[in-house]
């Protein structure tokens, strides 16, 4: 009898035994998915934002190591942003918001913001900390390095990392890349205007557009000297040297107005000459008017003022035409 119970304990010592290994197998062989290494993250970010108390949060969508936005960076700071927030801890900045402000203020942002940026960026969204940060490819896998910047010191207070398996998911989110936000600045730029500097005055030409049959040519001239200047600009002469625009057909015009600063003149035939004084380091606006333009006008091939002997002919070349 007491031989049976011997056995029967062995036994069950032996299930219990193999039940514990076959569970620690299975925790052992738990697979280490996209969404569990996530969770890993966010836990390693909200320790370190508690231990440094700070509670407002925007989150920049993740570059690869050559500064490159893939569709897995923007989902990356997506999940981080949603994630966060579900813990009722902090406040963190919505990411389509938080775009559109990047792009109006033409910061320069991607997964790497230097001390300046984040500090800008910071006073502009109202937080106090950013998570930036990269991935590298590492053939079977992926790394995520995370850093946490203050935004009042622009410094990196703390760092997460997690490395994730390369599946079919991870595969097709690295796939796709897009522009870093670093060249928004750039893009946004205007093009520089055309520019004309003769005999102390540059002439800037800003625009021309036409209305019904009406073209304006809207020219900016700046006295770049230490000394004011009398201008004039001849108008209404009969040959080659006249003040007038060529349209893409070929077809020429004389001005039939003229307006610097204040002053509007119309043009009714004969030579006329307008004439002001551009104070020293001062800009003065110009606009000349040209009626009965062929509407099937599209370009200027050629502006020239002649702005008499002292300065010569000012001329613009292939102008686009505005229509309003």
């Amino acid at each position: 009898m007491k031989k049976s119970i011997g056995l029967i304990c062995i036994g069950l010592a032996l299930l219990l035994f193999a039940g514990c290994a076959s569970s620690q197998k299975t925790i052992q062989q738990a697979p280490q998915t996209l969404d569990s290494k996530l969770d890993d993250m966010v836990n390693q970010i909200v320790l370190s934002l508690s231990q440094n108390q700070k509670t407002k949060i925007a989150i920049i969508e993740f570059s690869d190591i050559q500064g490159n936005i893939t569709n897995l960076g923007r989902y990356l700071a997506e999940e981080l942003t949603t994630r966060l927030y579900r813990t009722g801890k902090f406040e963190v900045v919505e990411r389509q918001l938080m775009n559109k402000l990047i792009k109006e203020q033409e910061l320069g942002i991607s997964g790497f913001i230097d001390d300046n940026t984040a500090v800008s960026l910071g006073q502009i969204l109202g937080v106090d900390a950013i998570a930036s940060g990269s991935i590298t490819d590492l053939g079977k896998s992926i790394k995520v390095n995370a850093r946490l910047i203050s935004t009042e010191s622009g410094k990196v207070f703390s760092v997460a990392s997690i490395e994730i398996p390369k599946d079919e998911t991870i595969r097709m989110l690295l796939g796709q890349t897009f522009e870093p936000l670093t060249t928004i600045k750039t893009k946004t730029q205007t093009p520089t205007n055309p520019i004309v500097e003769k005999e102390g005055l540059k002439f800037e030409l800003i625009e021309a557009r036409m209305s019904e049959r009406t073209v304006i040519c809207q020219i900016k001239i700046t006295n770049t000297t230490e000394d004011d200047i009398g201008f004039s600009m001849l108008v209404g002469w009969r040959h080659a040297t006249a003040t007038k625009i060529y349209d893409n057909s070929g077809n020429d015009y004389g001005p039939s107005g003229v307006k610097i600063g204040n002053k509007f003149q119309n043009y009714g035939g004969g030579n006329y000459t307008a004439e002001t004084k551009i104070v020293a380091g001062i800009s003065v606006n110009m606009e000349l008017h040209f009626d009965k333009v062929s509407s099937q006008t599209t370009t200027l091939s050629l502006l020239q003022i002649n702005c008499g002997r002292s300065i010569g002919m000012v001329e613009f070349r292939d102008i686009p035409i505005k229509r309003i």
